[in-house]
């Protein structure tokens, strides 16, 4: 049996930044802007995922 199953977009908190917009940079107390968020700290999640069920058949 397959079964497919969607989420609805959902807003999270960047896991790239934990939710500040900024990363550190390359010298010390250098923030730069996070590439994922763009600045927000924020992201948008989705999911869709596929499921094939398959009774358990011992050789």
């Amino acid at each position: 049996m397959i079964r497919e199953i969607k989420r609805p977009p959902k807003v999270a908190l960047c896991q790239a930044c934990r939710g500040r917009g900024w990363v550190e940079g390359d010298e010390p107390g250098e923030r730069v802007r996070c590439l994922q968020c763009e600045g927000s700290g924020r992201v948008t999640v989705s999911c869709e995922l596929t499921l094939d069920i398959r009774p358990y058949k011992p050789r």
